[in-house]
């Protein structure tokens, strides 16, 4: 279990491995819950995209549009840079 201090301002900073855990960035927007003594943070509306799972980032959204289209296009323009046939 990790600890935090609130500063003069009431703010708390959430440690990094859970920041990291939960792909929290700067900005993200947090539900603040009361229950007795206790206080939750949970992500607002949207869980992240992207968890770390120990060292490898997975993708946990859900999969829009033609993925299978969008691979090819993107192969074939990694070839063109590659090949030199790309000179923009």
């Amino acid at each position: 279990m990790a600890t935090t201090k609130l500063d003069k301002f009431g703010r708390i900073v959430i440690p990094k491995p859970i920041r990291d855990g939960l792909g929290l960035e700067p900005g993200a927007e947090l539900e603040v819950e009361e229950q007795g003594e206790t206080i939750i943070l949970t992500p607002a509306d949207h869980p992240p995209f992207v968890k770390r799972k120990g060292h490898i980032l997975v993708y946990t959204g859900k999969a829009e549009g033609d993925l299978v289209d969008a691979v090819r296009r993107d192969r074939e323009e990694r070839i063109r840079r590659v090949s030199g046939m790309d000179e923009s």
